[in-house]
């Protein structure tokens, strides 16, 4: 047997056993943990900080975060939402408006937001699924109420209308740079309240997807028909798989607006916060618990690496990023997660070539 077959055999051996996702899991997180200092490595004479930067690795666990919470509602019930921008602002102004106008902790306000979104999701949910509406009409009835919101926060003087809102100093409402201020005077900090919450909407996607509530999910995904006859309720589990993606989409919104100095309708509700929320997912691998994380660390340095190095005309970055996404679609419906058994299958197909041409 050779190194490289023993090396397979001990992985698939290792990968049989119960504890494997766990040790996975606790690897990929304490790699993700130690990012921000390998990036600062300095290798024959290059930083891999010159192309992707804290800010960068920020925005990349950032739409991890929020496709991993998309993920939830359709990734694995199959509703493919075209409107998760709507949870997002939901979060973002609700952290903001409670902050600016009533100086709660942003904290208290993040949960709040959470809450309302998922009631704006139920909402959503109840009026869509009592129709019965799947698949195109689903996704067009999705971004509709999205964009219906977006048009309604715009208009209203309540909320600032267009100029949205201004994040407030800590001292403004009674408290110091720190933790418990949701405010920090370096990045730092930011990427590891990200990480933390990348981990615990993980932990519940994996507890979600190994539990019966995800044997249901599945099963409404595959044949919501075939599931309802051997007794599934499907309508009130798919209530149940958008409430839970709304609230920690929401959050998501929330963390972007202690993030960002400022929150505007046309930025937490634009048309494109829909694009980037669901994209990490679809292109790492829908209804996978990695596919939302790995997309999201091919997406985002992908676009700002187009970003920075096509310069010249106008517009070409854009292209080629585009190009290069719908490649992977489509010659990858699955997802980028598919390719080790991809490639494991292409090597076992040649490899019995040769056998029978011996």
């Amino acid at each position: 047997m050779s190194t490289l077959e023993s090396v397979r055999e001990g992985y698939r051996t290792f990968d049989d056993q119960r504890y494997a996702p766990f040790v996975k899991g606790v690897a990929l997180f304490a790699l993700l943990a130690a990012l921000p200092y390998i990036i600062e490595i300095d290798v024959a004479g290059m930083e891999l900080a010159a192309t992707l930067s804290l800010k960068v690795l920020i925005l990349t666990v950032i739409y991890a975060y929020t496709a991993q919470s998309w993920n939830i509602m359709s990734g694995y019930t199959g509703q493919f939402s075209f409107g998760h921008a709507a949870f997002f602002g939901v979060g973002a102004y609700a952290t903001q408006l409670l902050l600016t106008d009533v100086g709660l902790n942003p904290w208290i306000g993040m949960l709040i937001g959470g809450l309302l979104a998922g009631l704006y999701g139920l909402v959503i949910g109840a009026l869509t699924f009592r129709f019965n509406l799947k698949g195109h009409y689903f996704a067009l009835a999705t971004l509709a109420f999205a964009e219906l919101l977006r048009f309604v926060v715009t208009n209203m003087s309540e909320l600032n209308g267009a100029n949205g809102y201004f994040k407030p100093f800590p001292r403004d409402y009674g408290a110091e740079y720190g933790l418990a201020a949701f405010q920090f005077q370096t990045d730092l900090p930011y990427y590891y309240i990200i990480l933390g919450f990348l981990l615990v909407v993980t932990v519940v996607s994996w507890a979600i997807k190994n539990s019966w509530v995800g044997l249901y999910f599945f099963a409404i995904r595959e044949d919501e028909r075939a599931a309802a006859s051997v007794g599934v309720p499907s309508f009130r589990y798919k209530l149940v798989g958008v409430a839970v993606s709304a609230f920690f989409t929401a959050l998501g919104g929330a963390y972007w607006s202690m993030y960002f100095n400022t929150i505007r309708p046309d930025t937490v509700f634009a048309l494109f916060k829909n694009v980037e929320i669901l994209l990490p997912a679809v292109v790492g691998g829908p209804g996978t618990l990695i596919g939302p994380i790995v997309g999201s660390f091919i997406v985002t340095p992908v676009s700002e690496v187009a970003r920075t190095t096509f310069t010249d005309i106008n517009g070409l970055d854009r292209i080629i990023y585009g190009a290069f996404l719908v490649a992977i679609v489509i010659y990858s419906p699955r997802g980028v997660v598919s390719w080790p058994s991809r490639a494991r299958a292409l090597w076992s197909r040649l490899k019995g070539d040769e056998e029978v041409s011996e």
